[in-house]
Order: C-alpha cells, then structure tokens, then sequence
C-alpha cells in the first residue's frame, strides 16, 4: 500500500503550502464529519480500521506527505478497494487534516474550544477530578490525565468523553471480586497476574490481593466513567474536550 501512496504522489496535488486548511480547527473537525460519512465504513468510526486500514497507527499515513494523502484521497489507489471522490479540493483537504489528525497527539492538533472554560467543568459541573488526577492532584480511580493530550489523539479523547464505554483504559476494568473472607469489593482492576491483584475501589481505597484470596471476579465492559453526551452542553463538551487536549508534559519544558 506504501508503494501505491508513494506512486499517487507523482500525480500533483494543489499546493498545500498556500492553503491555511490545516491551519484552521473548523476544518479538522469539518473533515471528522466527513470522514464519519464517507470513510467510516471500510476505515471504522475512529479510523482504527477495518475493511481498509488503520490510519490511527499507520504508518503509510505518518510517512506521507500531505500531498500524497490529498492524491491517495482524490484518486484511490489503483488495485484496491480504495476509489476515487469527487469530492471538491476543499473538501479532500478537509480529510486530510483529518487523518493528520488522528495520527497526531492531541496537544499537536487546532481544537475548538474555551481552554479555561473546559477546566471549571473538568473541576466543577463534570466532577472529573473525583476520579482523575492531574499532577498529583485528584482521584485514582480513573486514568491519571497529566501527559492525556500529549499521549492520546484527539479522536479518542473526544471518544472517552462522549463514549466512554467503547474502549475501556487499560489497567482500568471494572470488576467486582468475591473474597473468601465474605467481603466484596467493587471497583477498578489495576494489576492482575495468576498470583495477585490490585483493585481501586470507588472511595478510591487500593486493595493488594493474592488470587488464592478470590473465589469469584466478574468483569465488567461497561466503563465507571459516565458520557457527557446528556449532561453537558455541546459548547461544554467542546470546551471540556479543548482543556484535556491541552494537557502535555511537553508545555511544561
């Protein structure tokens, strides 16, 4: 497929230098939509992949120019089930930054939004900080979000927001542990090996455990972290979603 990207390139793109798409969130978030309409079914929803390939963690993507991926775009790629558009320039464009998008930390990507506004709900009305922590500060029982919009795109933190249950964290699974003692405990699985656990629980009280003290673990897919979908505004979502991204190690150097 490299190959075949690489070939397109020769095609000849619209200069990309003289267009401020990428340099613009609108279009980014323009070319989500877009993709989400014409991409998703062969790509995934989250362009995690499918049918055709992952562009999250492709490398072909993170290899290529942006002309390569306009061309790869506008004209499909030969001998593959990916075909042409005539969608206009702009509009390819739009997908572009996209797909850079997806493969990009977060804290690299134009994202919408009202940074401070996004901190008083992740500290007030989301109440995020019961369960996550930032700089030593909050909850354990979440994933701790000091290096989020440094270590994760964009797409998937916009993701755990609005849908928190289609990927679970990892080190993060909800469970409830049955123990020989009679106790049960019900929170978040952090380590599991075939000699021990330990468990967050949602006081956020840490249980060290042998195995052998367990006589039964039921494990949940549905995530401890509720949507934000309902509960807050669309402008609070997008304001929520712009403070996370901002989160990287990288600001404070």
């Amino acid at each position: 497929m490299l190959t075949l990207i690489l070939f397109l390139a020769q095609v000849g793109a619209p200069d990309f230098s003289k267009s401020s798409l990428m340099k613009d969130a609108a279009n980014i978030d323009e070319g989500r939509k877009l993709f989400a309409s014409t991409c998703s079914g062969c790509h995934g929803p989250s362009g995690e992949g499918g049918r055709g390939p992952n562009l999250m963690t492709g490398r072909a993507v993170r290899r290529s120019t942006d002309e390569t991926l306009f061309n790869s775009v506008k004209n499909g790629l030969p001998g593959t089930d990916m075909p042409p558009t005539n969608l206009p320039n702009e509009k390819v464009w739009q997908l572009v930054s996209f797909m850079r998008a997806l493969n990009a930390p977060a804290y690299e990507v134009l994202v919408n939004g009202d940074e401070a506004a996004g901190r008083e709900i992740f500290m007030g009305k989301g109440n995020c900080r019961q369960c996550h922590a930032i700089g030593g500060q909050g909850g354990s029982l979440g994933p701790d979000l000091t290096n989020i919009g440094g270590s994760r795109p964009l797409n998937q933190i916009r993701e755990a927001v609005l849908q928190p249950d289609k990927r679970l964290a990892e080190g993060y699974q909800p469970a409830v542990l049955h123990l020989k003692s009679g106790k049960t405990l019900t929170g978040v699985l952090r380590d599991y090996t075939n000699y021990s656990m330990s468990l967050v629980d949602n006081a956020g009280n840490v249980y060290l455990l042998r195995t052998a003290e367990v006589t039964d673990r039921r494990l949940s897919m549905k995530s401890p972290m509720p949507s934000y979908k309902e509960t807050l505004t669309v402008t609070e979502q997008r304001d929520l979603i712009k403070f996370l991204s901002r989160l990287s190690a990288r600001r404070e150097q």
